[in-house]
């Protein structure tokens, strides 16, 4: 079963020309895909909703919820209604992700009728995130998938602008296979443990101590939504002389000189850290509130073991980040070579 790859890039069927929407704040991505904020804001009630797809799609609507923030009772929609949730402005797990495209392709393959009807709270990244990654499973490239997703919802360009959310469109790109056409094979990577060996700030200014906590969304049993859980807390600073304080006073004599001049504010790891699948670094001004940036990663798909993030591939980036980053600053995690199946069996 599945859509056709070819029918949803060239528009004729799933993706429309022109701009149009259902009722405010509710748009057509397709003529059988629809991306809408929360139904209960104050532009649209449930029953409002309700009554505009009972008028235009009687007995062939599904509704996907993406908030983890609020829920609703969907018998209005004659319940259906599937929560895929996972938290505003990030990301959620590639297993989630599969799950969802999995979901909304089985639901309009059984009935040329059919369409559904995704929303977050504001429509806007959840939801850009997941239908752009239902488009790429037909076919479509991450980009494209995206540009269209900006061009069906907006009048102002802006999209999916979550540099987070726009790594994992494009991890799910890689994680399919189109050999046979539409629906394409997952290949999900394998849980990959990695141990983190430094972060440093590369170009740094106005600051002299960074604080950073490392989380990773953890697997619950019976439910969909992964929870971050802390892993570790540090800081990164300065260090002098080949010595590095990080809680105890420690030699590390090969750390780098500072590279043309551009400070460095370091962080090498005492005890050993070791993080699998989805990870965020968010980083912060003080130990405690400050946020200045973060980024999310899943360890499968780092590469040449270390990941950098430059000030347009951190999230959330606001005056208090740009007022600590020089023109050249970047964030890199480096992590121990990867074991192979050798090392793990000696």
């Amino acid at each position: 079963m599945g859509l056709k790859a070819t029918t949803l890039v060239q528009g004729s069927c799933l993706v429309p020309q022109k701009r149009r929407w259902m009722m405010p704040g509710c748009y057509y991505i397709g003529d059988r895909i629809l991306a809408m904020s929360f139904p209960m804001e104050r532009k649209k009630t449930v029953n409002q909703v309700k009554e505009a797809l009972e008028h235009r799609h009687h007995g062939h609507y599904k509704v996907y919820n993406l908030c983890v923030e609020q829920d609703y009772d969907p018998s209005p929609f004659s319940g259906l209604v599937e929560r895929f949730s996972f938290d505003d402005i990030h990301v959620p797990s590639l297993p989630m992700i599969k799950e969802f495209c999995e979901s909304v392709d089985s639901w309009l393959s059984s009935n040329q009728k059919n369409i559904v009807v995704v929303h977050c709270m504001a429509g806007k990244y959840q939801t850009g995130l997941m239908l752009s990654s239902y488009l790429v499973y037909n076919g479509m490239l991450a980009d494209e998938a995206l540009q269209i997703y900006v061009d069906k919802t907006t009048k102002s360009n802006i999209g999916v602008t979550i540099p987070s959310q726009r790594r994992y469109i494009n991890y799910w790109q890689k994680s399919l296979s189109f050999t046979g056409g539409c629906p394409p094979k997952v290949n999900l990577p394998k849980p990959c443990t990695r141990e983190i060996q430094r972060i440093r700030l590369y170009d740094t200014k106005n600051i002299e101590t960074v604080f950073f906590v490392v989380s990773e969304m953890q697997e619950v049993t019976g439910q969909r939504y992964h929870p971050s859980e802390e892993t570790c807390r540090d800081f990164c600073k300065e260090s002098k002389n080949g010595v590095f304080e990080n809680n105890h006073r420690h030699s590390y004599p090969f750390i780098e000189e500072e590279e043309d001049g551009h400070n460095l504010l370091d962080c090498y790891f005492i005890k050993t850290v070791q993080v699998t699948g989805d990870v965020c670094v968010t980083f912060f001004e003080k130990s405690f509130g400050g946020r200045l940036f973060y980024a999310c990663f899943n360890t499968a798909f780092i590469e040449h073991d270390s990941i950098q993030f430059s000030m347009s591939e951190l999230d959330k980036v606001e005056n208090k980040g740009k007022s600590v980053a020089g023109p050249e600053f970047y964030v890199e995690l480096l992590f121990a070579p990867e074991k192979t199946n050798e090392d793990v069996a000696v």
